[in-house]
């Protein structure tokens, strides 16, 4: 992980060049989600499977 050029702005962000590999950005996407998740900013949708399934009967798909 590289981090380049970090400035901090007047109102107290930070802006900054970011580098990470495949793996490290895999890694980070991951922590990322499960941490939102966690602090509830992002809810898991509890009938996702419903969802897929009705998304594949609207596209025509059939269950035998």
């Amino acid at each position: 992980m590289i981090i380049k050029d970090c400035v901090q702005n007047d109102d107290g962000s930070l802006d900054f060049n970011f580098h990470v590999d495949a793996a490290e950005a895999s890694f980070l996407m991951d922590f990322a989600i499960k941490e939102l998740v966690r602090r509830g900013v992002f809810e898991v949708a509890t009938d996702m499977v419903e969802q897929e399934l009705d998304l594949f009967k609207q596209e025509g798909g059939h269950i035998n």
